[in-house]
Parts: C-alpha cells; sequence; structure tokens
C-alpha cells in the first residue's frame, strides 16, 4: 500500500504539468483574440451598440456618461418620457440625455452625482415617477472601483462592445431598420386610440394614500441631492414632459401636478417654464411622438441654451 501511495505522488507532477501545457494553447488563441478585439474597438472599427433591450439600453446610457471624457452643458434625467427626447433633436452637441425607460430621475440623480465632471445645466423630470426605486443593478456595477478602473481602461467589456450586441446593431443599421424609439412609435391610429383611453381610465381616481406618501419620502431624498449638486455650480431645473390635455386634465394627474409643485415650490426650485398649451400627442397616452418631442426639445433648447455659447463650450 505505501509502495503504490509513493508511486502516485512521483506521477502527480508530471500530471500537473501536463494539464497545465493543454490548457496554454487555447488561453493564447483567447488571448490573441481578445487583443485583436480591443484593437478594433479602440480603433473605431467596431461600431458600438444602442443596445437591443431595455436593460441595455439602460445600462449603455449609464456606463457611457460615466466613462465619457466629454463635459456636457446639458444634462436631461429622467422616466421613459424624457427619454423620448433624443440627443439629436437638440441643435447644440453638449447635451446628454440619461433618461432611462422604467425608472426615474433618481437613478440619474445617482449617476450625476457619481460623475466627477459635473453639467452646467442639470434638468431633472418630477413625477410620479420618483416613486420608482433606483436602478441598484446599475449604479451597484458602476460603484464597484475595481469593475469601474478595468472598464475605463478596456473598453470592450462595456455593455456597447458586447459581441451579440454589436452584431444585433450592426444587421439592423445593414437592413435600414432604426433602432431608436422612432421606428417603434405606433402608427395605428385606432390602436393609439384605445392606449390613450386605457391611461385616461386608469387616471380617473385619484392617488392611493401609499403612493401620496411614497412619493413625499422620496422627495426628500431628491432635495437634498439636488441641494449637493448646486453646491457643486450646477444649475438644476426641474421640468416634466407634457402630455395630452385629456389626459393632463384627469384627475390624477392633476393631482399628481399639484402634489410635486407644493413639494418642490417655485420660490425656492427652478422650474422649466410651462410650454404654451396645445394639443401635444403621444403614441402610447405616455410618449410624446418623435413630431413633438422634437418640438419640446426645441422649446428646452430655447429656455435654457444659448446656441452660441454651447457651440464653443464657454459660459
Amino acid at each position: 500500500m505505501s509502495l503504490f501511495t509513493s508511486n502516485s505522488n512521483e506521477f502527480l507532477p508530471f500530471s500537473f504539468n501536463q494539464s497545465m501545457r493543454s490548457l496554454l494553447p487555447p488561453f493564447l488563441v483567447c488571448l490573441f483574440f481578445l487583443a485583436l478585439y480591443y484593437t478594433l474597438v479602440i480603433g473605431g472599427v467596431v461600431p458600438s451598440s444602442d443596445g437591443i433591450n431595455q436593460r441595455q439600453v439602460n445600462h449603455i446610457k449609464a456606463e457611457r456618461y460615466i466613462y465619457s471624457n466629454l463635459i456636457p452643458n446639458i444634462v436631461l434625467s429622467g422616466s421613459s418620457m424624457t427619454a423620448e427626447l433624443l440627443e439629436k433633436y437638440f441643435d447644440v452637441t453638449t447635451v446628454t440625455n440619461i433618461a432611462l425607460s422604467g425608472n426615474s430621475s433618481k437613478t440619474g440623480l445617482e449617476l450625476v452625482t457619481l460623475q466627477n465632471k459635473k453639467p452646467d445645466i442639470f434638468l431633472v423630470e418630477l413625477n410620479y415617477t420618483i416613486a420608482l426605486e433606483t436602478d441598484l443593478e446599475i449604479m451597484d456595477a458602476l460603484k464597484n472601483p475595481l469593475l469601474r478602473i478595468f472598464k475605463t481602461y478596456f473598453p470592450i467589456f462595456r455593455e456597447e462592445y458586447q459581441p451579440v450586441s454589436v452584431l444585433v446593431h450592426y444587421l439592423k443599421n445593414s437592413s435600414g431598420r432604426n433602432a431608436d424609439s422612432e421606428s417603434s412609435q405606433i402608427t395605428n391610429q385606432e390602436l393609439r386610440e384605445r392606449l390613450v383611453a386605457h391611461i385616461i381610465e386608469g387616471s380617473q381616481e385619484t392617488l392611493s394614500p401609499d403612493l401620496k406618501q411614497r412619493i413625499i419620502e422620496e422627495s426628500e431624498v431628491i432635495k437634498k441631492q439636488l441641494a449637493e449638486l448646486q453646491k457643486k455650480g450646477v444649475r438644476v431645473v426641474l421640468f416634466n414632459v407634457p402630455s395630452e390635455k385629456r389626459i393632463a386634465n384627469t384627475p390624477r394627474r392633476q393631482q399628481e401636478r399639484l402634489l410635486i409643485r407644493s413639494l418642490f415650490p417655485s420660490n425656492s426650485f427652478e422650474w422649466l417654464p410651462e410650454p404654451i398649451t396645445e394639443d401635444w400627442i403621444t403614441y402610447d397616452g405616455v410618449h410624446l411622438v418623435s413630431p413633438d418631442a422634437k418640438k419640446f426639445a426645441r422649446f428646452i433648447q430655447d429656455q435654457l441654451i444659448d446656441s452660441d455659447q454651447f457651440n464653443t463650450g464657454t459660459m
């Protein structure tokens, strides 16, 4: 028995070295392709993806903002309603929209707080969506110091360069399909009317006591975050995205507006002026159709941005 044990130990180093040698070729091949992909990404040969689902789109937006070397003059934060105000709708190139679908301005506030380079103007959408939870999956990944260093120097590991999403993004573009929100808007008028009617029906009831209390509690947290940003020289402007009159005039929407305005009074906070009342059109009862989103983006620009100053990067 002792002889058998001795012989087994004798051959153990040989087996281990043999295993290591067998793993070396695939490791080197993997390393080669990673280096090649890194070179193609850095060289601009591999285009970035905007994401193939809502989760990835949100992650990409957040990562681009945190890892970008640019200092935007104006940043918009909010829910999917603000996300419709695409950056290309503005005439200046120093606008960044970090509004995330399924989220609220709370996640955007966290992103701006985390980013060392602060914007000159920070537009914050405020409405019932502030009752939603902050996206902890996004924030935990961005706050992880090791991941942040890794993704800063090796962009191939960011969401926008994941091979599958890059391939899908390329195929969509090459086939003439635009991946942005304009392509997903509803063109069937009958279906649109049903969706709008559903929103109106659900907005006839007033806010529940629990939701109202949640909004009040979250507003206190937001006020503290806004105050910290203002101390650092950020001009904070509050706003809400307009909606169709028949939706805006429902009991619930009117109650929400009055509640938010009482929590963030205009004598203490700067609000974006109300746009001229008109029949804003949504494609589902919530999100502005592209022409109206462009119109509201232009309204924001006219109210807050001097195009000459922002194009030259001076204030």
